[in-house]
């Protein structure tokens, strides 16, 4: 496990114990696309500590990685997080596009 993924884990412990001020930050955008595509608070905590990570992305600003996740209704999504120190950031929650990612089973990986 790399040092941001133990980072956005502790993130989620913390908010799940009703530290907010100490878990991650949820952005006003992905808060919108949660209401947007029917993914609960609960669902980014569990994602955030149970998840599994789909890839990184470096564009030069800033890391991030996808992670997947599965809500309520065990229902595939992912979110995308940006590894800010101190406090990881989601800045998205996307459904899985079909025509862009390919079914491994246990975790997707983009065609």
């Amino acid at each position: 496990m790399t040092t941001w993924i133990a980072l956005l884990r502790k993130a989620a412990r913390e908010r799940r114990a009703g530290n907010k001020e100490r878990g991650y930050i949820i952005s006003q955008h992905a808060f919108r696309r949660m209401g947007e595509r029917g993914v609960a608070e609960e669902d980014i905590t569990r994602c955030g500590l149970e998840g599994e990570v789909l890839e990184n992305q470096d564009h030069g600003r800033d890391l991030k990685v996808l992670v997947q996740g599965v809500d309520a209704e065990g229902l595939d999504f992912y979110m995308v997080v940006a590894l800010s120190f101190p406090r990881p950031v989601i800045v998205t929650v996307c459904r899985f596009q079909e025509e862009a990612w390919e079914d491994l089973g246990t975790f997707k990986k983009r065609r």
